[in-house]
């Protein structure tokens, strides 16, 4: 994101002439997908970045709304929401107020993205969808084949290890004790309607309403899921799944890596994720002479003084005028106290919102949809523009600085 004046410019073409609406291509049981569009709803600002990296790949144009329908006119309509860092009552709240906007439109199609490891009350979301709508089926596919993450035998594998056995069993939000995709679901989401069963395995044809996740070990399982929709289902998953709609619909990518954006010399990257890839992220970076510095005891506790936080922020100042680069990162080890992943988030976000004022700093990275949530949040950047996906799931976007409405 590259901030000036007050607003943060960024390049894009979005090349449509050469491609077919979505409402004219697919299979006979293809979706209609109009109305008010393609509309995708994502738990976490992560996920709904990586929906725009994939739509971008495929020469569509994008707008990016946080908890709202943007109303700028796009060919998919992204809406960000940080509902996994939200209890499962506003999870639910948030989700079905989003439905009742789109439903008011006929014909439109929405995608659910999910988190690809099954994080957050996935369940309690598609319920609140369904309970305005009037889908009666949900295929649930959250597999991502190309980066190892599969569901065999409806248990959910990360390489040859089931997912119990991987990072995500120490997440600090959501942690990961079954591998069985519905005992994960059902642990998660204590509102779920009755009336959806959940089927797993092998599914080649749906004849009943319910909550359908297909055993995925191949980009060709994505597809064969795709062929299983009709106009009475909600399709939900991950970015893998989506993009293979899109390829479904007869789309074809038509941007590489020679079209890839180069990072910047400088730059401040705040990094919220704890998944044990992104420390070890951060160990890379500081064996390249980038500094890394994570809060210090007194700022990791739930309360903090100002004193402390000012304090912090010029010892943040004189290391980024020295360097021009800087790594943020909260903990490198997991902090356990109440809701501490939303107090420390905000507080993250008021150290970066400080930091702008002392220094000049032109482009802002951010991993871990939570805190980039937040820190949006308290920016007041209510607008964000996809510029360009500089590899699978790492988006450039740029972010206008009007208030969030």
């Amino acid at each position: 994101m590259k901030i000036q004046n007050n607003k943060i410019y960024t390049n894009t073409n979005s090349p449509l002439e050469s491609i077919r609406p979505l409402t004219e291509v697919g299979g006979t049981n293809s979706v209609p997908l109009q109305g008010i569009g393609v509309i995708i709803i994502a738990d976490d600002l992560t996920g709904a970045a990586e929906i725009a990296g994939v739509c971008l790949r495929y020469g569509l144009k994008v707008s990016f709304g946080i908890d709202a329908v943007p109303q700028d006119e796009a060919d998919v309509k992204i809406i960000a929401t940080d509902s996994r860092s939200a209890t499962e009552n506003e999870a639910y709240i948030i989700h079905k107020k989003i439905a009742e906007q789109i439903y008011q439109y006929p014909n439109s199609f929405v995608f659910k993205k999910c988190d690809s490891a099954l994080r957050g009350f996935i369940l309690t979301e598609l319920s609140a969808i369904l309970d305005v709508s009037d889908l009666t089926k949900i295929i649930l596919q959250p597999a991502n084949p190309l980066t190892g993450r599969c569901i065999k035998a409806g248990e959910y594998f990360i390489g040859n290890e089931k997912i119990e056995n991987t990072g995500f069993s120490s997440d600090p939000d959501f942690p990961t004790t079954e591998s069985s995709v519905r005992k994960i679901l059902l642990q998660r989401s204590t509102y779920h309607k009755s009336t959806n069963k959940i089927y797993f395995g092998i599914i080649n044809e749906i004849t009943d309403n319910g909550v359908f996740i297909p055993d995925c070990s191949s980009v060709n399982d994505l597809l064969k899921s795709c062929e299983l929709a009709d106009n009475e289902t909600l399709m939900c998953g991950s970015a893998a799944f989506f993009e293979q709609i899109l390829i479904y619909k007869g789309y074809k990518a038509i941007l590489t890596g020679e079209n890839q954006l180069k990072i910047p010399a400088g730059f401040l990257l705040i990094s919220g994720s704890t998944h044990p890839e992104s420390h070890n992220f951060i160990e890379k970076m500081k064996s390249e002479n980038i500094p890394v510095s994570a809060f210090p005891e007194n700022l990791k506790q739930e309360k903090a003084e100002e004193k402390n936080i000012d304090e912090w922020v010029n010892e943040l100042s004189e290391v980024w005028n020295k360097y021009k680069k800087l790594i943020l990162t909260v903990s490198e080890t997991n902090i356990f106290f109440a809701d501490s992943s939303t107090i420390l988030g905000k507080r993250m976000a008021q150290i970066v919102q400080k930091l702008l004022k002392n220094c000049k700093i032109s482009e802002i990275l951010s991993t871990g949809g939570a805190i980039s949530y937040t820190l949006l949040k308290t920016m007041e950047w209510g607008m964000l523009t996809p510029v360009q996906e500089l590899a699978p799931g790492v988006q450039f976007t740029g972010a206008f600085m009007n208030k969030v409405l």
